[in-house]
């Protein structure tokens, strides 16, 4: 065990983080908050139910927690790197988003592969520069349930001028439904109500994504 935690760490140090598989630079990063005990089996099972090392990774710590072996000091070690690694980056590398083909890649790769709903918001500033990626809901492999004032409290603490909703559908079909439809037109009045916008709402699989806006979902 100490052999295969010592040759990781060497290989890190030679040639950096380049040609790890997901499983063993979580492997490497687990051993930092789990000492003396093999780390392979945990790191096969946060894959197992996250999808990623990126998905790992952009959890909260108690959602972290739900895993079995997945205690407080692994939890907060992931949130920590997660959020040091945001903090790094720099204002001239945000991401600057005006339309759906800017949208498609950067969503199929952050929830197109997870196997439970997840609702997120995209928020954007009035020159539509990315101010964060906030995660609303979390749900089943089916079902997510949308509180209006979770999306009202994350616009407000970021000073966002713009959102774009997007969900996943697990089972791999974007087609919208009832209830997606109806939360969409909810949401779009609540916004006009609150002096913001909701500029699209996106449906992500991990190979296909469709616009609400583009199916004419936003027109009166």
């Amino acid at each position: 065990m100490e052999g295969h935690r010592e040759r990781l760490r060497k290989r890190f140090l030679r040639a950096g983080i380049k040609g790890f598989t997901d499983r063993e630079a979580l492997e490497l990063l687990l051993t930092y908050a789990i000492h003396r005990k093999d780390t392979r089996s945990l790191s096969e099972e946060l894959l197992g139910k996250f999808g990623s090392l990126k998905n790992i990774l952009r959890q909260s710590p108690a959602n972290l927690m739900t895993v079995k072996g997945t205690g407080e000091s692994v939890a907060t070690l992931l949130s920590l790197f997660s959020q040091l690694n945001a903090l790094s980056e720099t204002p001239a590398a945000k991401t600057k988003i005006t339309g759906p083909d800017d949208v498609a890649d950067f969503l199929k790769k952050r929830l197109g592969t997870l196997r439970k709903e997840r609702f997120s918001a995209i928020l954007l500033n009035s020159a539509n520069t990315l101010l964060a990626e906030v995660d609303l809901e979390y749900g089943t492999v089916n079902r997510t349930q949308v509180y209006p004032r979770n999306l009202v409290e994350k616009v407000i603490a970021h000073g966002a001028a713009g959102v774009i909703l997007v969900h996943n559908h697990p089972g791999g079909k974007t087609d919208p439904s009832l209830e997606d439809m109806a939360l969409t037109r909810k949401l779009i009045k609540l916004a006009e109500d609150m002096d913001f916008k909701i500029l699209d709402h996106f449906i992500v699989t991990d190979s296909d994504i469709v616009s609400l806006k583009a199916m004419g979902l936003f027109d009166r």
